[in-house]
């Protein structure tokens, strides 16, 4: 296998990567506190690892301000982060349609913030 498809094989196989991702495709600029709202089931620790990770591969970037001595993150997505969503949403259309209807990760059973004991073991396809 060649190097770029283990690492994305890394990226996409990690629980929350493909959520995260999905979550700033859809809210440009959002901040940390808005991604973890968003995803009640993500320990702080692991999303601040996740965003760290996609930040390293280029396919988000992290802008830090500074409002009254506050310092705020947001995250967006790269050309490489889009590109691959892209790939991603395809592919979601062909085998995460459980009822004729394409659903948000956060709304699937089968996404990491359900209630599906199930979806600690990877989904089969």
């Amino acid at each position: 296998m060649a190097c770029s498809t283990l690492d994305l094989l890394n990226v996409l196989g990690k629980k929350w990567d493909a959520t995260v991702l999905e979550e700033i495709t859809k809210n440009e600029g959002i901040n940390f506190d808005k991604l973890l709202s968003l995803n009640p089931k993500i320990y702080p620790k692991t999303l601040n690892k996740a965003l760290n990770d996609l930040v390293k591969r280029g396919l988000i970037t992290k802008k830090i301000s500074y409002n009254n001595n506050m310092k705020r993150s947001e995250y967006s997505m790269t050309e490489n982060g889009k590109s691959l969503i892209s790939a991603f949403e395809s592919f979601k259309n062909i085998k995460c349609n459980d009822s004729g209807e394409v659903k948000e990760c956060r709304e699937c059973k089968k996404g990491p913030n359900s209630n599906n004991p199930e979806v600690s073991t990877p989904i089969k396809i």
